[in-house]
């Protein structure tokens, strides 16, 4: 079985690593590196995984994960369809913890870099204003080495300090040191609720497809993500439900069942639950915007 654990490459003589990544879709699975990584997607959607957390990304989404933070982006089904035409792009940047953890604090003029390195320890989504503004820095990141590589990356994360709509993406008390077997594990059961969250999902299946006993898939379900299995589950189909919300002709109770809510009292609650405001109002607002 393919460890999960991703060694990057840096080389012997830099720092950090600049990827400009094309491919039919991504095909980075459920991992984690000890270095940073910002990513900027130029163009594909889908959903992205960070520790505990889940939410949509699209084209313009930019997101700094910390060192050992687990995390996958994953396309939409359409992406793996055998005649799919759809494009994943992205730039991908990787760079050392050691700046983070020796270099940056011996500068005092760094303090506002290394708060947000330590948020990042949580995943952080900058907002789109943000991401478009420093999307040609990226850019140039692309076109230098060396030195220049470097001071580029400081100042574009010194334009990132002052985003008042950053958020935090897994939750302040995640926490997850994994080891390869245990990735593993998580990868299978990411990958069993990604294909399946449409249908009905019972702890016995869940528990079957980590090689647990049900009980034992619970505790170890929770510890790992600080929510139940079912809170996780709910989550999932809420985030597919908002993007059908907005991007399909489905009526309110066919999304709700398309989500894998056979009830759709139920998914009106689970959905006000996660949103704040019914399927309907929350439709009506973004076609409004």
């Amino acid at each position: 079985m393919k460890a999960l654990f991703e060694k990057i490459e840096l080389g012997d003589h830099t720092s950090l690593r600049v990827t400009h990544v094309r491919l039919p879709y991504f095909d980075a699975p459920w991992h984690f590196h000890p270095e940073y990584e910002l990513t900027y997607i130029i163009r594909s959607h889908g959903k992205r995984f960070v520790g505990d957390h889940i939410e949509p990304f699209y084209s313009g989404d930019l997101v700094l994960l910390g060192p050992d933070l687990p995390h996958f982006w994953r396309n939409d089904d359409e992406y793996y369809h055998p005649d799919s035409d759809q494009q994943a792009e992205a730039i991908v940047v990787q760079f050392s913890r050691t700046l983070g953890d020796t270099v940056l604090p011996q500068l005092p003029e760094t303090q506002p870099l290394i708060a947000l390195l330590n948020q990042a320890r949580y995943g952080l989504r900058f907002g789109v204003e943000k991401a478009a503004d420093v999307k040609p820095a990226l850019e140039r990141l692309l076109l230098c080495d060396g030195l220049e590589r470097l001071l580029r990356l400081l100042y574009l994360l010194q334009q990132l300090t002052d985003d008042p709509n950053a958020v935090m993406l897994a939750s302040d008390n995640y926490e997850l040191k994994a080891s390869e077997a245990e990735t593993e594990r998580m990868k299978r059961v990411l990958d069993f609720m990604l294909a399946h969250f449409r249908e009905e999902i019972r702890v016995d299946d869940m528990a079957s497809v980590a090689g647990m006993a049900p009980a034992a898939f619970c505790r170890y379900f929770r510890k790992r993500t600080r929510k139940s299995f079912i809170e996780y589950l709910n989550e999932l189909r809420i985030s597919h439900a908002r993007k059908l919300l907005v991007q399909s002709d489905l009526s309110i109770s066919q999304v709700g069942l398309e989500c894998g809510f056979n009830n759709i009292s139920h998914f009106h609650r689970q959905f006000k639950l996660h949103n704040g405001t019914t399927p309907l109002k929350y439709q009506s607002l973004q076609h409004n915007k």
